[in-house]
């Protein structure tokens, strides 16, 4: 099973079908992965199911990543109205992982194959006890191929979110690819990137300035390690940076966004996983950093980020929303 480079860390490995936990939009990879996204957009509809509402309806959004090396990806998704209250998603997740040189047990070239990895999701949500209190849920399939072999696995995502209605206050809880394999590459099973996050986010009263934090992968405890870099410090033996903290940073990202609610808005993220994994020690590439900029013009909403990795790399992520005229 291919492993984006996006993955690669103390989760990479793991588990099949990686793809899975990436960003599914350009404002989501701005924000660090933040599933507290609070807008009209379907951005916030495909990190969280729990976010789906009648306001989604009849959208379409189309999001594409020149990935790394040859590598695309992007995500295709439609809202289809119900009622007054609810609206349900359709989603295409995929990438192709491009072209490859196929040799046969003794070098000899047996020219090209490809890979790629596709998820069909559907998802909805409805509000129980509270009209402010939703419950969300996606079902899933998920088929990847390379060359002339295949797998194919389903899963569910399940999500709550909650806002208040005395301040602009949200919190969100998310599970991610619960399910399993249906078939698998030569009968080697193997479990889906499971993701249980937590996450809050606040506009400031007096300021056009909403806020996120998230706990990701709080099912893998510690995703932290005993980084060589980090020895060479005269911090190594602090029991507070190597324990407690350090475990809890890993699992965290910070999001920020300014003018949430206008019509042009900018966005700072920051991975601390991605930051502390991804560094290259007496180089500075600002890694586990993201930005991304919005902008609506009528009908159409545009969405660009981009995310620092490594001095191999970095992701830049395209979206674009029509909104229908009725809306």
């Amino acid at each position: 099973m291919l492993i984006p480079l996006t993955t690669l860390s103390q989760i990479g490995g793991t588990s099949s079908f990686r793809f899975l936990d990436m960003s599914m939009s350009a404002k989501e990879l701005s924000l660090a992965n933040a599933i507290t996204l609070k807008d009209s957009s379907l951005e916030s509809a495909l990190s969280n199911p729990s976010t789906i509402n009648s306001q989604h309806g009849g959208k379409i959004m189309l999001n594409y990543e020149p990935y790394f090396e040859g590598i695309h990806r992007g995500t295709l998704a439609y809202a289809l109205s119900v009622n007054r209250e609810k609206a349900i998603l359709f989603d295409i997740n995929y990438i192709n992982y491009g072209d490859f040189n196929g040799y046969d047990e003794f070098g000899n070239s047996i020219g090209k194959f490809t890979g790629n990895e596709t998820s069909v999701g559907i998802s909805s949500s409805h509000y129980f006890l509270k009209p402010n209190l939703y419950l969300g849920a996606k079902l899933k399939f998920i088929l990847s191929h390379l060359d002339i072999y295949s797998s194919s696995a389903i899963a569910t995502d399940i999500g709550v979110f909650y806002e208040s209605l005395k301040n602009d206050i949200c919190f969100s809880i998310l599970f991610r690819n619960f399910g399993k394999q249906i078939t698998a590459y030569q009968d080697v099973y193997e479990p889906l990137p499971t993701n249980l996050s937590l996450g809050f986010s606040n506009q400031l009263k007096y300021l056009p300035l909403r806020y996120h934090l998230t706990l990701h992968h709080l099912n893998k405890w510690p995703l932290s390690f005993n980084n060589p870099v980090d020895e060479s410090n005269s911090f190594s033996n602090n029991n507070f940076k190597n324990g407690f903290f350090k475990k809890v940073l890993s699992h965290s990202t910070f999001g920020v966004e300014l003018f949430p609610e206008g019509s042009f808005n900018l966005r700072l993220g920051y991975h601390s996983q991605r930051s502390s994994e991804l560094r290259i020690l007496g180089i500075r590439n600002f890694s586990g950093m993201s930005f991304g900029v919005g902008f609506n013009v009528r009908r159409f909403n545009f969405q660009v980020s981009h995310s620092r990795y490594s001095v191999a790399g970095n992701r830049t992520f395209f979206g674009f929303t029509i909104t229908p005229k009725n809306g």
